[in-house]
Formats: structure tokens, C-alpha cells, sequence
């Protein structure tokens, strides 16, 4: 047998067995410390080096596939669990920071309108719904931002960004916090453009016709409504957590493409190649058709029951998990 096969054979079969036990099973781990433990594999292929009988080459081998497939395992969960760190700070520190209130009235007329948001880094949030066309509350020690609105012909549009010339970084303290409210009769385009930032939008009082959210490393928890016919959602991340949860009332699709992500999907059938189902995927009108591109990431997808109950991700009927 050739040494080869020894190492891949065993690095799959760690990575497998880990990859289970972390979907179905709670354990506490300490990926921090166990991802420390790289150096070892040097040592480890320096030491078959010098091995000519082939047994115990096999075996130093089959070590090394081994320590490889818990210290890869170990650096994907240790960088989605650093996502949390790097974005669950914003609003902790006691740096000085600036409020602004910005809004426009709303226009009854209008059927559907455009948002676009654009902020960097911070915490952003989509709640409860407002009077207004559009609200947004701000905190910021990083920039003043502004509340553009296009009044195109049919489909305006506003535009919530930074005011680039004014970015000022305070060392590590940092304030970046944005509430934003929109109203809840036109059809809504989303546009969110952010960094590394920690995303929880509530959207099922909205009709969100399409989402496009964009971000770096980022905790993104997004909750969908079925208040539109249709939806066109679209995630892409790079080092990121992400949870999406999705109404039992409409069906809906799920594609991914993912490198090296932890996948959670909850009442959801597998088609293979990254595509999922909802079981009342062909028996219902409204549909959510999702896709999710990811580099080093969690993804948990979900369904909750629309009556405000919160999201089940354990007792659903049909539960599929993959791993990488």
C-alpha cells in the first residue's frame, strides 16, 4: 500500500467522523487549542522521512492524515467562531460617537421601491417596521451618514451610505451601530453592501421581492417573511456565520456553494450537488429562492411557523446536515 493512500484515507475519515459528530451531537471542543497543534504535523513528515521500514512509515503516515484532518476541521470551526469575535464587539467600547436620525416621508402612490445600504464594518440591524418610506437611527464613531433618495420614474430609490470624506478610526474602539425601519406596503429591492459585520434583519413584516447582501467576515442572521409572491435572496461571504430562517408557508430552494463550510439545513430535502427543497416546494404558490456563496463559513438554514413562533431548527421532520 502506498504511503498516499494512507494519509488521504485517513484525512477523509477524520474529517467525516468530526464533521457528524458536530452535526448531531453537543460536545464542547476547544478548536483554538487543538488548531495549535500544526506545528506537530511538521515534526510527524520530518520523521517519515527518515523511516524505511514501511510499516512504521504506514503508520506515521496514517498519524499525520490524522493530526491534518483535526487541525483542518479545527481551523474552519475556529474561524467561524472567530467571526463572532471580531463582530460582537462594535458597540462595547466607550468611544465617543455621533447620533443622527435620517428619514423620508412616504408616498403612497409608490408601488415598489429600491434600498440600498452600504456600511463597512459594524452592527446593523432590520426590525420593526415604520410609517416612514424609509427611518434609520445611527450611532457611529467611525462616520456621519447620509439618506439619498432617486425618485426614478416608477422605482425610487434611496441609498443609505458613509460619508467617505469623514471615516475616522479610533484605534481599536469603534461605534458603528445602524437601526434601520422601512414602510411595509411596496415591494422592496435590498441592496446591502457591508464588511466585517454582525447582520440580524427581521424582514417578515416586509414584501421583500429581492435581497442581495454582500459581506466579509460577518454574523448574519436574516429571518424572511411571506408577505411577497416571490423572493430572490442572495448571500455572499467569505470567513462568515450565517442563519437564515424561512417561513413553513411558502416553499422554497436552496442552492449553496460553499469551500470548506459547515452546513445546517433544517426541514429542507437534499437533492445533491448543493441544491435543497422544501417539502411543499410543488404544492405551494409563494416560493423563496435562495442562494448561498461562502468561503470559510457556518450556514444554517431553517424554518419557522409564520404565527411567531420562533425558528425550529432540531424537530422538524426532515433534517439534513453536511459537512464540507
Amino acid at each position: 500500500m502506498k504511503s498516499g493512500r494512507v494519509f488521504w484515507g485517513t484525512l477523509f475519515v477524520i474529517i467525516g467522523l468530526l464533521g457528524l459528530l458536530n452535526n448531531f451531537f453537543d460536545f464542547i471542543v476547544h478548536w483554538d487549542t487543538l488548531w495549535k497543534l500544526w506545528p506537530l504535523l511538521l515534526v510527524l513528515l520530518g520523521v517519515s522521512a527518515f523511516l524505511k521500514d514501511s510499516k512504521s512509515k504506514w503508520i506515521v503516515i496514517g498519524g499525520v492524515g490524522l493530526l491534518a484532518g483535526v487541525v483542518l476541521f479545527a481551523s474552519v470551526q475556529r474561524g467561524c467562531s472567530g467571526v463572532e469575535r471580531i463582530v460582537g464587539n462594535f458597540d462595547d467600547h466607550d468611544s465617543a460617537y455621533t447620533e443622527q436620525e435620517l428619514f423620508h416621508p412616504y408616498d403612497s402612490t409608490v408601488a415598489a421601491a429600491r434600498f440600498i445600504f452600504e456600511g463597512g464594518a459594524g452592527h446593523f440591524e432590520i426590525g420593526e417596521a415604520t410609517d416612514r418610506f424609509v427611518w434609520t437611527s445611527v450611532r457611529s464613531s467611525v462616520s456621519d451618514y447620509r439618506l439619498d433618495h432617486d425618485p426614478a420614474a416608477g422605482m425610487p430609490e434611496f441609498r443609505l451610505a458613509m460619508n467617505d470624506e469623514s471615516v475616522s478610526w479610533h484605534g481599536s474602539k469603534m461605534r458603528n451601530h445602524v437601526i434601520i425601519r422601512l414602510h411595509p406596503d411596496p415591494l422592496w429591492d435590498l441592496d446591502i453592501d457591508a464588511g466585517a459585520a454582525k447582520i440580524d434583519f427581521d424582514l417578515s413584516a416586509y414584501r421583500v421581492r429581492r435581497l442581495d447582501l454582500d459581506a466579509g467576515a460577518a454574523s448574519i442572521e436574516v429571518r424572511l417573511g411571506s408577505r411577497a409572491d416571490s423572493c430572490v435572496v442572495r448571500v455572499e461571504t467569505g470567513a462568515s456565520s450565517v442563519r437564515l430562517s424561512v417561513p413553513t408557508d411558502v416553499a422554497c430552494e436552496l442552492r449553496t456553494e460553499s469551500a470548506l463550510s459547515s452546513k445546517h439545513i433544517h426541514g429542507f430535502v437534499s437533492l445533491g450537488d448543493g441544491l435543497y427543497r422544501s417539502e411543499n416546494f410543488e404544492k405551494t404558490d409563494k416560493r423563496i429562492l435562495i442562494s448561498v456563496e461562502s468561503g470559510l463559513s457556518s450556514i444554517t438554514v431553517d424554518r419557522y411557523e409564520p404565527n411567531g413562533s420562533a425558528p425550529d431548527g432540531s424537530t422538524n421532520a426532515d433534517t439534513t446536515s453536511d459537512k464540507w
